[in-house]
């Protein structure tokens, strides 16, 4: 894989390594969930159906590199896993149903859609410190429509190109945030 695209996995591992000790773990992927739910005062069914589908996605793709058994994954180890696993409908399908658990915290005003301040609260809530980036910019790259909001579609492609794409020049490279180094 290009070292582009191990840069976002560095960044998507950055994010999820909620504890910050060098290592992702379910433990993580469980408190990035619920701090998610708690941001957006979300339903105690929803907080639990997110926890559950973000420790699914652990149970069944992240932690299968974890040949050690330690039940907690290097930056090395976690992107060889998803690399090896990064075509499997399966997987796909479980990002998907958390990425679909994260819409639906997000659009607030529940018409189906992100509004520009819905994403933008996105940023901050999974850790992105404000003026860090151009937020704007990160919502007009995803609006492929531009009708001012951000459809399901529209947000699952973003992030899809963010997972899986090697072009450099997508203006979904920053679906996160800005990459980290």
């Amino acid at each position: 894989m290009s070292e582009f695209w191990k840069r976002k996995m560095r960044t998507f591992m950055h994010l999820f390594d909620y504890d910050k000790d060098g290592y992702i773990s379910e433990k993580d992927f469980a408190d990035m969930a619920r701090s998610f739910a708690d941001a957006y005062n979300s339903t105690p069914e929803k907080k639990d159906s997110l926890i559950i589908v973000f420790v699914n996605l652990w149970r069944k793709y992240m932690k299968t590199g974890d040949m050690e058994k330690e039940s907690r994954l290097t930056l090395p180890i976690f992107m060889e896993s998803i690399k090896q696993q990064l075509y499997d409908p399966e997987l796909i399908n479980c990002l998907v149903q958390a990425m679909r658990g994260m819409f639906g915290l997000m659009d607030v005003n529940q018409d189906g859609y992100l509004q520009p301040d819905e994403h933008k609260a996105f940023f901050a809530n999974v850790g992105v410190p404000e003026g860090r980036f151009d937020e704007k910019a990160a919502f007009d790259a995803i609006d492929v429509n531009g009708d001012g909001k951000l459809s399901f579609d529209e947000f699952i492609a973003a992030f899809y190109d963010f997972f899986f794409s090697q072009d450099e020049s997508s203006p979904n490279k920053f679906f996160f945030g800005p990459l980290v180094d």
